[in-house]
């Protein structure tokens, strides 16, 4: 054999064994990650060896999640979310209702109604606060020139609106997007491998959360 084609050999030989040891550790990293140290907060974190990933946070009544894609790059695990941004409530249609009061009906993409959700109804120069009953609706006075509703979810710290209404109907009827609401979006987002441990800086830069492997 030539020292040319030796040379290629070993060249090859050194690129095949460059590839190998970083498909090992991009390997080494799938498993299952759990949030270790902070009170009151449950969170966990599977990197799969396909590359996917899976994700959770739970704090209070909050519950959120996230799932998408994961890469090794620069001692560090990107993750990159599959969904999209979305807004949380839409109006579905409105009616004329009946005379005596204003009802504005949360219901979610099952068509149930939806408890616990803070609207608020504008009129004029007046304002009105109700909260969603079991069966989804929220009742206010029977005001004139009512002309928009907001809406407000505590547990996730998320308003939307206001939503221009017709003020000659009586029903409104707005559907939520759980989905919108309790999801991750992480976009390029880098978690710093430290040992066997994941750091994250996404919900607080000052105070970053570690994710110790199972």
């Amino acid at each position: 054999m030539c020292a040319r084609q030796t040379r290629k050999m070993e060249t090859a030989l050194v690129s095949l064994m460059a590839l190998a040891a970083l498909t090992a550790r991009g390997e080494d990293l799938a498993g299952h990650y759990i949030l270790q140290g902070v009170r009151e907060v449950g969170s966990e974190l599977s990197l799969k060896s396909d590359g996917s990933f899976e994700y959770m946070l739970a704090y209070g009544a909050a519950d959120y999640w996230a799932k998408g894609t994961w890469r090794h790059e620069n001692n560090s695990v990107v993750l990159n979310s599959a969904g999209r941004k979305e807004a949380p409530f839409r109006l579905l249609r409105s009616e004329a209702g009946k005379p005596g009061r204003i009802r504005v009906w949360v219901i979610n993409k099952n068509g149930h109604g939806v408890e616990n959700i803070q609207v608020a109804l504008q009129a004029a120069n007046q304002h009105f606060d109700a909260t969603t009953t079991s069966d989804g609706a929220a009742v206010f006075p029977d005001v004139a020139n009512a002309r928009a509703v907001s809406f407000e979810v505590r547990v996730y710290s998320i308003e939307a609106g206001p939503f221009k209404i017709d003020p000659s109907h009586k029903d409104f009827y707005f559907e939520i997007n759980g989905d919108a609401i309790s999801q991750v979006l992480f976009k390029d987002e880098r978690l710093a491998i430290d040992g066997k441990d994941l750091v994250m800086k996404y919900w607080n830069e000052e105070q970053p959360i570690r994710y110790e492997r199972q």
